[in-house]
């Protein structure tokens, strides 16, 4: 069961490893934004037929647009990155000093209960978010960068693959409070 939950987990882990590179293009959109209230440009480049995402211009409303957009991708898909590693918020100073077994405990209650939940929530109302943005064909209204809903899929995408995450450590968890192997009997098994 740890082999299937690891396996499944890195699948998960898989956007969020990737979008870490986007901070590479986030340091230069910062950096062209930066240049061009410097120099008083407005537009970078224009163009006659719109493309998708862009429309017809790249300007500085463009490039703060793409950076709040980078910013909410890596911070949501660095969101199962960071789960996976047990890197969230949580009360360890209380927890510490609880039996191996009833930290595993609340670790699951936790997740099935609270983060599971929440996931599915935002995983109904983000699709919903979505597609009002899509039907309604949202965009910037100052210049910055059209089809606005592409990001906002981004929510439940995300939220839905740290569900899925959720679940498999949970799984896994209840595995190992029920079966325990004689190398998870002294650490956190996670």
């Amino acid at each position: 069961m740890k082999r299937f939950a690891n396996a499944v987990l890195r699948v998960l882990v898989v956007p969020g490893e990737l979008v870490g590179w986007l901070i590479l293009p986030l340091i230069v959109s910062v950096l062209m934004t930066v240049l061009a209230a410097k120099m008083g440009w407005n537009a970078f480049l224009r163009w006659d037929t719109p493309l998708p995402v862009l429309g017809n211009a790249l300007t500085v409303n463009s490039m703060a647009d793409l950076q709040w957009y980078i910013f909410a991708i890596i911070a949501i898909f660095g969101g199962v990155y960071a789960f996976r590693d047990n890197q969230h918020v949580s009360v360890d100073v209380f927890s510490s000093a609880l039996p191996r077994r009833v930290r595993l405990g609340l670790s699951v209650f936790g997740d099935l209960v609270f983060l599971l939940p929440f996931c599915a929530i935002i995983v109904w109302y983000g699709w919903s978010f979505t597609l009002t943005a899509y039907n309604a064909g949202e965009g910037s209204s100052y210049g910055g960068l059209m089809d606005r809903w592409l990001i906002k899929a981004i929510i439940p995408v995300g939220f839905a693959l740290l569900g899925l995450a959720a679940l498999v450590r949970a799984l896994s968890t209840i595995h190992s409070i029920l079966l325990p192997t004689s190398g998870t009997q002294t650490g956190d098994d996670r």
